[in-house]
């Protein structure tokens, strides 16, 4: 493990042990309440990236999920690799389908713009970049945001938009040197500038991260809910947090509203998914798992819920393997 990494490791840690010792000290009774489970609502990511990547078609298979399961809020990543595959040279057409099939299915979206959105590897860069100086990158990426926000901000479905994703988890992802940070405030300033009319979320990991410095530039942050993970020379490890400490971390940065913007309801592959059989995926995350994960969210209580995984579930149906996508239907879309 490189230095840098090392380092940021142990930020984390020391982190995670200063929020334990705050809110073990007050414990659940200093904690604001959960939200009842009947006014939760839940949306899904969808990853136009992804769905491809494991075989769905980007727009098809988002018409099939809002309408068989009746998702209707959405967090949409916009890749501006996919988007502007040349530079100045941009691509709308399957962004604009998606957000047309949004429209029409009177659906709210979350659309994510940056340099960093969801989904591995976390940043979706141009090739185009890679000749740029740095200051030339960060102007062109500025510019991409501009574009984006300028193209959708009068769409009738957007609800608010997210600015890069985890933007401070830099323990995460392969983003490289250039990374995000040098330009977060700024993102955030265009973003306003142009689009006074919506709020701005920005996004941290809920496990392992305190959520302070997001707080400071957003109107919603966005936190992310993992109950197992892999680990190399580890395995599979299941955290053992309870829910109510979501609810404490939310404390220490009230009056902010806090939502989970990503909830695990898809297995941690240790390698690629490809390499498993579609039986193999479902024995590492199955129905029940999904089940308990939304209970855990349930009682997590935040007013707001993101499920992670809807292009895997139709994936695994598409293949005869539909366990997943049934159970999906006992959820308060």
């Amino acid at each position: 493990m490189h230095t840098n990494t090392k380092k940021r490791f142990t930020r984390i840690i020391l982190g995670i042990g200063v929020a334990l010792i705050l809110v073990l000290a007050g414990g659940p009774f200093v904690l604001p309440r959960r939200v009842e489970t009947d006014k939760i609502r839940y949306g899904a990511t969808w990853s136009a990236q992804y769905a491809e990547y494991i075989g769905v078609d980007p727009v098809d298979g988002l018409r099939e999920s809002m309408e068989d399961l009746g998702i209707s809020l959405l967090r949409i990543p916009v890749y501006w690799d996919r988007v502007e595959a040349q530079q100045n040279s941009y691509d709308w057409s399957e962004m604009d389908a998606l957000m047309q099939l949004a429209e029409e299915h009177g659906a709210d979206v979350v659309l994510v713009v940056g340099r960093r959105v969801p989904r591995w590897p976390e940043c979706f860069v141009p090739a185009w970049i890679n000749a740029l100086s740095t200051e030339d990158q960060i102007h062109a990426q500025l510019t991409f945001v501009e574009q984006t926000v300028t193209r959708y901000k009068n769409s009738s479905s957007l609800l608010r938009w997210q600015v890069e994703n985890e933007p401070f988890f830099r323990a995460f992802g392969e983003c490289g040197d250039g990374e995000t940070l040098a330009t977060l405030s700024d993102e955030v300033a265009l973003v306003r500038r142009i689009d006074p009319s919506h709020p701005v979320q920005l996004t941290a990991s809920g496990e392992l991260e305190l959520w302070n410095r997001v707080a400071k530039l957003s109107d919603t942050i966005g936190v992310s809910v993992y109950r197992t993970t892999f680990t190399k020379g580890i395995g599979y490890t299941t955290y053992p947090i309870p829910p109510w400490m979501y609810r404490a971390k939310a404390w220490l940065v009230r009056p902010a509203h806090v939502v989970i913007s990503e909830l695990q309801m898809e297995p941690w592959f240790e390698r690629s998914i490809q390499t498993y059989s579609p039986q193999e995926q479902v024995d590492i995350f199955s129905a029940d798992d999904l089940r308990k994960n939304v209970d855990y969210a349930n009682q997590v209580g935040m007013d707001e819920v993101m499920v992670w995984g809807v292009e895997w579930w139709l994936a695994l149906r598409q293949v005869g393997h539909p366990e997943l996508w049934e159970a999906a239907r006992t959820i308060r879309w």
